[in-house]
């Protein structure tokens, strides 16, 4: 019996702008994501030309940090900071000013900001359904270059389309979250997307979806389907599994040869066309089978050589730059432990005892993100290893649970180019600690997620379990951890 692994679609709640039609009564417009109508105990409001909405439920929805310091709003994603000040028309992004149609305001404890701004400086994309006077909003794709069409099996002339060339637009897209956007010429809805953990992808769908349009590109390599006429169903099947990353729409695959990733996203809207992507480490055959309501697609083996994921060459001097996150810190103890003590103790004791043992490695030089008891916002975490243009990133945490006897060793992974980094570390891990082996797993935790490196969260044992907690602050175990996490390095960037 097959088991699926359903891709999940975890709707952002965000609003954006509509401009409001002069002499029409002062009502806030219906706002749609993904179909969805969104509401908010603070409603959109008119002010002169300009809807305003809580920035909170903007910002937080994107998984931005929202912070509050007497008239200033501060909003930032590790790539971009925006600063907001109440009744100004002019805001701060990344360091330059931006004029905003209309002021942010503060009523009754909440923030509005103008949404012209705001799908501006975070990226979205707005539909006005005049008719129905409602705004639909979806994620901007980001474009890219095209290469070499994909031959679609069973399709004479090479293109999907029958003409032998390359689709019409080559953009490949985000990944970022679906949705059902209307546009024009929407003949089907995509009901699921399932993996079943072997070689095959299944897209369910209901109503009509057209000749399939395929292309293979590369460095990375990966490959691409548009499906035309076809958006999201408002219902999107949702599921969960450890190897899901969801948020940006995608499934990371850990049980074959060359996929790693898949990626979907509402491409466009004119006409509406969903695109997947999958994303694999060598040229990989993909047989398009059709059936009523059914695309399913069966990954085979590669023919070409695999890339390995870890692309890492030795830098020009022939040192590696390795970040060492101590989690937590300062007004963040983190988790309590069964002994009355913290985990931020415990992950910095740990992260310095690996910047010590790097100090002497002549390849590997080492970076912490803290080496006191600080705390460092997780953006500027992840600000510190990508302006280093590091080469590894580990960031170190012990867990806790509701149940005392929960114990063990788990690593976290995001992106793919992190999975071998993430097996490899894990394997060291365990050894080091002794625990029980909890799996390598996947998590949007943003230190990993927003790194570019290969990146791991080590959850190294249980505070709330008293095994684990009293082998955890312990000299010898650190040392031990401390020496493992930094043989797992050697291994992955092949350093003798």
């Amino acid at each position: 019996m097959k088991k699926f692994v359903t891709a999940v679609m975890l709707l952002s709640l965000l609003f954006t702008l509509i401009p409001s039609v002069s002499g029409a009564a002062a009502v806030a417009p219906k706002l749609y994501l993904n179909g969805k109508l969104l509401n908010s105990n603070a409603e959109p409001r008119y002010v002169g030309q300009s809807t305003l909405v809580p920035v909170r439920t903007v910002s937080e929805g994107l998984g931005f940090n929202v912070d509050w310091s007497d008239k200033i709003v501060n909003v930032s994603d590790g790539n971009n900071a925006i600063v907001l000040t109440i009744n100004s028309k002019t805001a701060i992004v990344n360091d330059r000013e931006v004029s905003l149609d209309a002021p942010a305001i503060a009523d009754k404890g909440t923030t509005l900001v103008p949404l012209r701004f705001v799908s501006e400086q975070l990226g979205l994309n707005v539909v006005w359904d005049k008719l129905t006077q409602s705004v639909h909003l979806y994620q901007q794709d980001q474009p890219e270059v095209p290469t070499t069409p994909l031959p679609d099996p069973g399709t004479p002339g090479g293109g999907s389309d029958g003409s032998g060339g390359s689709p019409t637009d080559p953009n490949e897209g985000s990944g970022g979250t679906p949705g059902t956007t209307p546009g024009t010429g929407t003949n089907a809805t995509l009901t699921a997307i399932d993996f079943d953990g072997l070689g095959s992808i299944y897209l369910s769908y209901g109503g009509d979806i057209g000749s399939i349009k395929t292309e293979v590109l590369h460095n990375p390599e990966r490959i691409v389907f548009d499906l035309p006429n076809a958006a999201f169903a408002p219902l999107f099947t949702p599921g969960f599994n450890v190897n899901e990353s969801s948020s940006l729409g995608e499934i990371v695959v850990d049980t074959h040869a060359s996929l790693q990733k898949i990626r979907y996203s509402l491409y466009s809207d004119k006409p509406s066309t969903i695109r997947v992507v999958l994303d694999v480490t060598a040229e990989t055959p993909v047989n398009v089978v059709r059936e009523d309501g059914l695309i399913r697609l069966d990954v085979l083996a590669p023919t070409g050589p695999i890339v390995p994921p870890n692309t890492e060459t030795p830098p020009a001097n022939g040192i590696f730059k390795v970040v060492i996150d101590a989690g937590h810190g300062g007004k963040d103890p983190g988790a309590p432990a069964v002994n009355g003590r913290h985990e931020k103790e415990f992950n910095l004791a740990v992260a310095l005892k690996v910047k010590a043992l790097l100090d002497k490695e002549p390849k590997l030089k080492g970076y912490m993100t803290r080496a006191n008891d600080t705390f460092i916002e997780l953006d500027g975490r992840v600000k510190i290893a990508n302006d280093l243009k590091a080469d590894l990133f580990v960031s170190i945490h012990a867990n806790r649970a509701s149940s005392a006897s929960v114990t063990g060793t788990e690593t976290y992974y995001t992106r793919a180019n992190s999975k071998e980094f993430a097996n490899i570390m894990h394997k060291h891990l365990v050894t080091a600690t002794g625990f029980k082996d909890r799996s390598v797993r996947t998590a949007n935790f943003r230190v990993i997620k927003y790194t570019t490196m290969p990146a791991v969260l080590l959850e190294v044992g249980y505070l709330s379990n008293k095994s684990d907690t009293a082998a955890l602050y312990t000299e010898a175990k650190q040392n031990r951890i401390a020496e493992e996490i930094v043989a797992a390095m050697k291994e992955y960037l092949k350093v003798k």
